[in-house]
This record gives C-alpha cells, sequence and structure tokens, in this order.
C-alpha cells in the first residue's frame, strides 16, 4: 500500500482541484483514474474538496486549523493511506490548503466566489479577456470577457447544473449517468459529451449555441429542438421558439482558440473571423480593394494594432465608435 500511495499524482490532482490542469495532465490523471480503487479515492476526495469550499467562504482565515481539518477527514476516510510519513503528508496537505486561498485571487484574470445561502453557489467570472476553467468532473469551459459561470457545490456530484451569463465555450466530459445541462437567458442545454459554444449575454435580445461536435438538446420557453454538429440554435429570449442555421460554427468558437492564422484573405474574408476574434461589429466601406491578400497570426495583438498593421500595406482609415463598432474606409 505504501508503494502505490507514492504514486499518487498529488501536483495533478491539486492543479485539477485549482483548475489550472493542461491537457497533459489530465490525461496523465485519467490514466491514474482508470484503476477503481484510484478513482474511488479521487471521488471522496473531490467530495472532501467541495465541502471545505462550501465551510470557507472567499478566503482561509485560519489556515493551520484548515490543514488539521483536511488531515482528520482524510484520515477517517482513509485510515491506510497515512503509512505515509507525516512530513510527506502535510506537504501535501499543505499544497491542497494553500490553494484555497490561490483560488481566490487568480491573478487577476479569474475570480472565484463563493457566496454563503441555504446552497452554496460557486461563481467564475472572467475579467480581462478569456479565461479558461476545469470544472470538477473535468469539463473544460472558457469564458469569454465580461462572462459567469455558476453552479451549486453540494449538488455537483449529483447533477452537473451550470449557470451562464456571458459567453463561454464547452468540452463537456462524458458521462453517461449525468447530463450536463446550461442554463442562460432562459434557454437550456442539455449535453452528454460534447463541444458546443453558446453566448447567452444579458443585454442581447437572443441566445445563440453553436455544435462543433456531439448531440445537444436546446429548450426554449417549452420549446425544444436538438442540435447536429454544424448547426447553430438562435433562441429569442421574449418568445417560445428555436431558429436553427446550418453555420460555419467554426467561426462562433474563434474567441476561444490561443492564436489565429490567416493565409492569403481578403480584407472582406478578414472581417468575420475579426469580428467574432475581438467580439466587435466590424463595418467596411464597400469601394475597398478586394485584390489584396493578407497572411499573418493573430495571438496578443488588439485589433487597433491588427488594423494599424493592415492600414501599411492597404491604404485604409478606421474608427472606433462607442457603440462597440469599428468602421474601416478608404483612405
Amino acid at each position: 500500500m505504501v508503494r502505490r500511495d507514492k504514486n499518487i499524482p498529488w501536483e495533478v490532482i491539486i492543479r485539477k482541484f485549482k483548475c489550472e490542469i493542461s491537457e497533459k495532465e489530465q490525461a496523465e490523471l485519467d490514466v491514474w483514474l482508470a484503476d477503481v480503487e484510484n478513482h474511488a479515492r479521487f471521488q471522496s476526495w473531490q467530495s472532501l474538496w467541495l465541502s471545505i469550499m462550501e465551510e470557507n467562504m472567499r478566503y482561509v482565515s485560519n489556515v493551520d486549523a484548515l490543514w488539521k481539518r483536511m488531515e482528520e477527514r482524510m484520515r477517517k476516510a482513509e485510515p491506510r493511506m497515512f503509512k505515509l510519513s507525516l512530513r510527506s503528508f502535510r506537504l501535501y496537505i499543505a499544497a491542497v490548503a494553500v490553494l484555497f486561498f490561490l483560488l481566490f485571487s487568480f491573478a487577476g484574470y479569474m475570480t472565484a466566489e463563493l457566496y454563503k445561502a441555504s446552497d452554496a453557489v460557486l461563481a467564475y467570472s472572467s475579467l480581462n479577456g478569456k479565461s479558461r476553467i476545469c470544472l470538477p468532473d473535468s469539463t473544460f469551459v472558457w469564458l469569454n470577457a465580461g462572462s459567469t459561470l455558476e453552479y451549486f457545490v453540494s449538488r455537483w456530484t449529483k447533477e452537473r447544473n451550470v449557470r451562464l451569463d456571458g459567453e463561454a465555450y464547452f468540452e463537456v466530459a462524458a458521462d453517461p449517468d449525468r447530463l450536463f445541462v446550461v442554463e442562460g437567458g432562459g434557454v437550456v442545454v442539455k449535453v452528454h459529451g460534447t463541444v458546443f459554444n453558446m453566448k447567452a449575454r444579458e443585454k442581447q435580445d437572443h441566445v445563440d449555441v453553436s455544435l462543433l461536435s456531439g448531440l445537444v438538446v436546446v429548450e426554449n420557453h417549452g420549446v425544444s429542438r436538438s442540435l447536429n454538429p454544424g448547426e447553430t440554435a438562435v433562441c429569442k429570449k421574449s418568445v417560445p421558439s428555436i431558429e436553427k442555421k446550418t453555420t460555419d460554427v467554426s467561426i462562433s468558437c474563434l474567441w476561444a482558440k490561443e492564436s489565429l492564422r490567416f493565409e492569403k484573405k481578403t480584407i472582406y474574408e478578414l472581417t468575420g473571423y475579426l469580428s467574432e476574434w475581438y467580439g466587435m461589429d466590424i463595418r467596411l466601406d464597400p469601394s475597398l480593394p478586394t485584390d489584396q491578400a493578407y497572411t499573418f497570426t493573430i495571438t496578443h495583438e488588439s485589433l487597433e494594432e491588427v488594423l494599424c498593421l493592415i492600414a501599411k500595406i492597404t491604404p485604409i482609415e478606421y474608427v472606433f465608435d462607442e457603440d462597440n463598432t469599428v468602421r474601416i474606409t478608404r483612405k
């Protein structure tokens, strides 16, 4: 038992609970979880994690007490595990305890708040740009700027229900026993394991759901429609209707990518991609030239930097309006 315990991927598990796990680390964890006993351990630790998050609102006020509480609970849950040295165990517990604090100070890009109520709600908010989180079931979610994702902590082991305000890209982990349900703007999306984008901003009068792979069911005020890959559902918030379209859904998800590569695209072809990437309404003067092609890659550049680059090649002028619109005209 001692030999096996030493093979527990503690660092990966901690990063999993911190929502900082990479795809490579997730694959490593999945291999470890393939063992039935390991999976049972992980489930118990995850339940413990969620229960302690529910008890410790917003910050860890007494770290030493938290360490002791974690140690006592884990001893009761699995006594044999503590054949490990006390020093090693405390190092693990220290790392776990510290992540409680880190979870609530997410480098300025993400905040996670736990609201005290009859049912504690964990809310993730993307403050500056996009942010990626990993939910307890290994579902990855990319939140666009100004977006918030919430779920009930105490209910998570029984149901995978989240609420979205804003825009998010989901890579949902398959679970045959539990649907993954997203509610946003009065629209409900039900999935098992799939990849889709959902835009449910409070100020918009509609909710968009674009499916890349898998199958989802969209519900809006009693109306229900299923989506196949390559389809987008447009749901009016005020009426019980769902308009289903066949679209290039990859464009809807561009904002979640790390980089965007263009190969010999005209300014007219660029517009749709840039609008989605930056979340701006880009309007072009019809007199702009169509014979100029552009090849470049965007990573962290601002829209103004990109337009400045284009302006060095093509005689254009651009103006940023207050209504999130950019107008591009011939110079």
